[in-house]
């Protein structure tokens, strides 16, 4: 079978059942739609990276393969397992070895999550060698005066709460798959309540960093802070948060500051939700400033943490639950059919920290970048496949 008569199949039977679900005045499971839209667009789940980007052992892949776990497990579908093992496969050699893993960001952390799925489901030696190469990439990473990992080499003395995802749900993960239990859990509490500390507001959203040094030209003079939030940032930290406890153990002795954190963070994240759309804007607690708009990638991780905390008991449905309703159906609006056939995603936004609110909004508004195709499929699942 040609490509050109398999592209034709799937755009079909892509319209088929966008149009069955309208017709019976249904939502289409948008996870599934945009999860085979995207692996359709990118077989080779190798070429997952940014344009002129010579290491494949980053977020991006990471982060794809996160979201396509969760398919899996909520729909039985071989394909996506099939998907994330044929990534992981490109990256560990039969001895263990990931010759493209470098520890000089945070960012390169994130794919041994799906090592360690891997060595799970399989137990093959080589994933539980590989994971814990990745593991003590940690062992002499930099760090801030008071212990928080650098966001990158490049990034000296910087901590930023997306870097905070890409390393401890790693560490989480390790701690019960493959060991080193006090160590894992001792600093996944670390990094979460300290970046915590730095840049938790008292309306309980987090700021994009913190600069110890306080010489970033994006940082307060005097306090190190940035700005401002920005959606996907936070974002990060909230799928973390929505995740962690599926691994810290209750008797942990920071396991109560991480619940307060998250209590506070689903506080915030209700009260800065934009009445007119549901969504989430670009500077999240600034919905009603001059410019702000409403952002693809950050709504889709805002809304796996509250239906995941919702399912789990963590916070009341009778208080979130049309939260998330009025934030999905605005999300879904985002999605759109290109000229291809593929799902794009539009109103998106994968950028550094920046200096003030303008340049915030005024960045360009992104189509498709790999970021929001994870955190719409991680929305949309918790949504349409919750029990």
């Amino acid at each position: 079978m040609t490509q050109k008569i398999i592209l034709f199949i799937f755009i079909l039977a892509t319209f088929i059942a966008v149009e069955n679900a309208r017709c019976q005045n249904k939502p289409a499971k948008w996870s599934v739609l945009t999860a085979q839209s995207f692996i359709k667009r990118f077989p080779e789940a190798d070429s997952i990276h940014w344009k002129g980007q010579s290491n494949h052992f980053s977020w991006q892949a990471g982060y794809i393969m996160f979201a396509m776990e969760k398919m899996w497990k909520s729909t039985g579908d071989s394909t996506y397992f099939k998907y994330i093992r044929k990534y992981v496969d490109q990256q560990v050699d039969e001895q263990g070895n990931i010759p493209d893993f470098k520890n000089d960001a945070l960012d390169n952390f994130i794919p041994g999550y799906c090592i360690l799925f891997m060595y799970e489901q399989t137990h093959l030696e080589k994933y539980r060698i590989a994971a814990q190469k990745i593991r003590h990439g940690f062992d002499q990473y930099p760090r801030t005066s008071d212990g928080l990992f650098w966001h990158g080499a490049w990034a000296k003395n910087q901590a930023w709460v997306d870097g905070v995802f890409m390393g401890q749900i790693f560490l989480a993960r390790y701690a019960m798959v493959i060991g080193e239990k006090e160590y894992a859990f001792d600093e996944v509490v670390r990094q979460m309540t300290l970046i915590a500390e730095h840049c938790q507001k008292g309306n309980g959203l987090l700021l994009h960093g913190w600069d110890d040094s306080k010489k970033a030209g994006w940082a307060d003079k005097t306090t190190g802070l940035a700005s401002e939030v920005w959606s996907e940032g936070l974002g990060w930290y909230a799928v973390l948060i929505a995740d962690v406890f599926d691994y810290l153990p209750k008797n942990h002795p920071g396991y109560e500051k991480i619940r307060a954190i998250h209590q506070r963070l689903c506080e915030g994240l209700k009260n800065s939700q934009d009445p007119k759309t549901g969504m989430w804007c670009q500077v999240v607690d600034k919905c009603s400033e001059p410019g702000n708009w409403n952002e693809t990638s950050g709504t889709g991780m805002f809304i796996y943490l509250l239906k995941t905390s919702i399912n789990k008991g963590y916070i009341r449905e009778a208080e979130f639950g049309a939260v998330v309703d009025k934030a999905y159906y605005s999300l879904v609006t985002k999605a759109k059919t290109n000229e291809k056939g593929f799902i794009d995603l539009v109103d998106c936004s994968s950028i550094g920290i920046q200096k003030d609110y303008n340049a915030y909004i005024s960045k360009p508004r992104e189509v498709s970048t790999f970021a929001a195709f994870g955190s719409f499929i991680l929305g949309t699942s918790a949504m349409e496949f919750s029990k």
